[in-house]
């Protein structure tokens, strides 16, 4: 009988094996532990081998199973196991090899640090305070639990296996430090445990999207902690997506015309604001659809003939879809083909679950047609009258409050005309909040129409900002929003000094931050850090620049403390945080910087630029000295490091002030402003 050799214990393992039994290929599944074997369907095609091999116990199974090919698809950090079945390979017969590369992750790396191996990772971890959830598997424990600073703050998520909670106590974590369980892990349920833990450092391998890698980053940025990650291993060999090594196979079985995906043909629809405004296109797909996925609202009018799932998404369509091939009969026997229609409310490209949706059926091979709809932004802009394409558009549906506030604040108080979805009537009262928190700083007056169920129960409603504050309407609501005197945005750093708060603080004067600020050369998008805040007058110029810009204002002294945070109120920024405590300690617990400004460094200038290129990025970095002692040591750290594009600049800054019919000119102490970039390694 022929059969194919799968090293598994993985995601994509299993995967690999159940599918190929749908097209009745025999597998023999390879797994190091019987726990590996639990996670696999039984099936008659699929034979489980379980326990360690090496190089030679290897070449024997091949010679006994006398196998068409074999498959890798074993964890990326399993390089002992890869090099066994290399050497077994190289002295067997010359047979189809395939080796399955773990697809990769899209997520933004912004709060991570990143690592070669575990012994580098624990060694980091020694220089740091705080709990360690660790969440690299059982393997490498002992290497984090040699020094006992850091074995008694680690909290280790294993699987439950018994190999797994031996190598637990050997490396002596008692039972409050193990979690075992199985994955995957949802980003709720890494937060879950991450909060119930007190983690204040996660620990992870560079897993890719079967190891849920985008989850547990996501959630340390939600709690605002750093993340060590473990970079995966460079492939020695050329490998293959999982999707590859499927068709591959069914290519070396005989079975011809692809993956079975391709027997389902799946289209994303745009289902405009419901019955009404649907498109004929639409329409007729899902007259023509085997099976619609959507919210109960769009699936209440659909013919009982059709199978339907109220779901919109990936993660409980996917299993679905994945089912639906396996019951349809394989492609080579004459199997029928199936239309899938998924519906999303409004337009597919317009604030639409349809652009994660396609990624997601993509990286699965399928090839989704993505059909358009109305949005509900063209329907408020015909009903009231006005054009959209000189208006901004924002939306609050589905965003945390701390998160779209502050960007909408400057986008009511900067433009004219703004288009805003919202999620209902409670999102309506804090728009309303809003609209008189700017009336009453900036002058503002606002103008709000607000429809209500557009192509529905339709309401069109003009309201003012107390209307909207005390908003009782249910329903799907879209708000246009007019400024009869919008604020213009100042394009320039340069906040007059006379409006910060200061009492006795030491403070950057206006034309120093403006320069300061222009050197650093900030972008949307920036992580900044103050270090040395104040009063914070450069952490509020760097707030100022842009809604999507973070910063970190770090400083040591309550006072000035107190201060900066009366300031980041004063100028209502949202995208400021003050930060307590010494920068060497504080730098252990923020996200990766792009741009650093220090202004005062406490006599600990040179370990805080160690602390900066310990994150292994490109950060720019800008420098202010007032004392020559400051210069002398600034000279002498740009001698002994490696950095990129330095460039000082000394400043002398002269301002008339009055006397009687007379302005004298007043000199300032000359700054000495240093730029460099410090430049991620290779």
């Amino acid at each position: 009988m022929k059969k194919v050799i799968i090293f598994g214990g993985t995601t994509e393992g299993k995967e690999l094996a159940e599918e190929l039994a749908v097209y009745g290929i025999s597998s023999v599944y390879c797994v190091a532990t019987e726990y590996g074997k639990q996670q696999l369907k039984p099936s008659k095609y699929i034979r489980i081998q379980s326990g360690r091999m090496d190089g030679k116990a290897m070449l024997e199974f091949f010679q006994k199973e006398q196998p068409v090919g074999i498959v890798d698809a074993t964890h990326p950090y399993a390089i002992v196991v890869k090099e066994e079945i290399h050497w077994a390979l190289e002295n067997y017969e010359d047979l189809p090899f395939f080796r399955v590369n773990r697809g990769e992750e899209k997520v933004d790396y912004k709060n991570c640090k990143f690592f070669d191996s575990a012994k580098e990772c624990a060694y980091a971890l020694e220089q740091t305070k705080g709990r360690v959830f660790l969440t690299t598997g059982s393997k490498d424990l002992s290497l984090f639990c040699e020094k006992e600073s850091v074995r008694n703050r680690i909290v280790a998520r294993v699987i439950p296996g018994e190999e797994s909670l031996r190598l637990c106590e050997e490396a002596g974590l008692n039972g409050t430090q193990i979690i075992a369980m199985q994955g995957p892990f949802s980003l709720e349920m890494n937060l879950a445990l991450m909060k119930e833990k007190n983690a204040e450092i996660l620990v992870m391998k560079e897993g890719g999207k079967s190891g849920n890698e985008r989850e547990r980053i996501l959630a340390a940025q939600k709690l605002n902690i750093p993340c060590y990650i473990i970079k995966r291993p460079k492939e020695s060999q050329r490998g293959y997506t999982l999707l590859e090594t499927k068709e591959k196979l069914l290519e070396l079985f005989g079975i011809h015309g692809g993956s079975e995906n391709k027997k389902l043909q799946i289209s994303l629809a745009g289902y405009g604001m419901g019955f009404g405004s649907v498109t004929e296109e639409v329409q007729q797909a899902m007259e023509e659809a085997d099976i619609i996925f959507g919210a109960k609202r769009m699936l209440a009018g659909i013919t009982e003939h059709k199978v339907t799932y109220p779901y919109y998404l990936a993660k409980d369509i996917l299993p679905i879809l994945r089912d639906v091939l396996k019951n349809m009969e394989s492609e080579h026997t004459g199997a029928k083909e199936k239309k899938v229609l998924i519906l999303f409310s409004g337009d597919t490209g317009f604030y639409s679950g349809a652009k994660k949706m396609k990624e997601a059926l993509e990286e699965e091979g399928f090839s989704p047609r993505i059909l358009p709809g109305i949005s509900s932004i063209s329907a408020m802009a015909a009903r009231v009258g006005e054009t959209w394409e000189d208006a901004r558009i924002f939306s609050t549906h589905g965003v945390e409050l701390n998160q779209w506030r502050p960007k909408l604040r400057f986008l009511l108080k900067e433009n004219q005309k703004v288009f805003l979805i919202t999620s209902g009537c409670q999102d309506v009262k804090l728009v309303g909040a809003l609209l008189k928190e700017i009336e009453n700083d900036e002058g503002c007056r606002f103008s709000v129409t607000a429809g209500m169920d557009l192509y529905g129960d339709e309401r069109v409603m003009e309201l003012d900002a107390d209307d909207c504050m005390s908003f009782q309407e249910e329903g799907l609501c879209v708000l246009f929003l007019k400024n009869s005197q919008p604020v213009k945005k100042k394009l320039t750093p340069g906040v007059e000094d006379v409006l910060f708060e200061r009492d006795e603080v030491p403070m950057s004067k206006e034309e120093v931050r403006a320069l300061s600020l222009c050197k650093l050369g900030i972008q949307k998008e920036a992580v900044c850090f103050d270090i040395g805040s104040g009063t914070g007058s450069v952490a509020v110029e760097m707030g100022l620049l842009d809604t999507s810009v973070e910063v970190y204002a770090i400083e040591r002294q309550k006072k000035a403390c107190d201060l900066i945070q009366k300031n980041v109120e004063k100028f209502r920024l949202e995208n400021v945080h003050v930060i307590a405590g010494e920068a060497v300690d504080a730098l252990f617990h923020l996200p990766t910087p792009s741009h650093v400004f220090i202004g005062g460094s406490g006599g600990n200038l040179e370990e805080i630029l160690q602390k900066l290129m310990d994150y292994n990025a490109t950060i720019k970095v800008v420098i202010n000295s007032v004392t020559l002692e400051t210069v002398a040591e600034l000279s002498s750290i740009l001698k002994k490091y490696d950095f990129c594009d330095v460039d000082m600049v000394q400043l002398f800054v002269s301002k008339a002030k009055q006397a009687r019919d007379y302005h004298l000119m007043q000199g300032q102490n000359p700054v000495y402003i240093t730029t460099f970039t410090i430049c991620q390694k290779d």
